[in-house]
């Protein structure tokens, strides 16, 4: 398996036409799934103020042990 950026191909996705998807697919995907948007924003609130989003650097251990089979 070879990346596009390796098989040096590098050809864009066209949603519309690349995905082989049923008219049962189309009309599933067009419906509206979020129908409240403050759910949404109230999560994002959240992680927010739980620092999600932040990244935290975790201090590498290193241990002295001998490992045998």
């Amino acid at each position: 398996m070879t990346s596009s950026a390796k098989s040096g191909k590098n050809k864009a996705i066209d949603l519309e036409t690349d995905l082989l998807l049923s008219q049962k697919d189309i009309a599933f995907m067009k419906k509206n799934h979020f129908q409240n948007d403050r759910d949404l924003e109230a999560y994002l609130d959240f992680l927010e103020a739980i620092d999600a989003f932040e990244s935290r650097k975790v201090k590498t251990k290193f241990y002295e042990a001998e490992f045998e089979l």
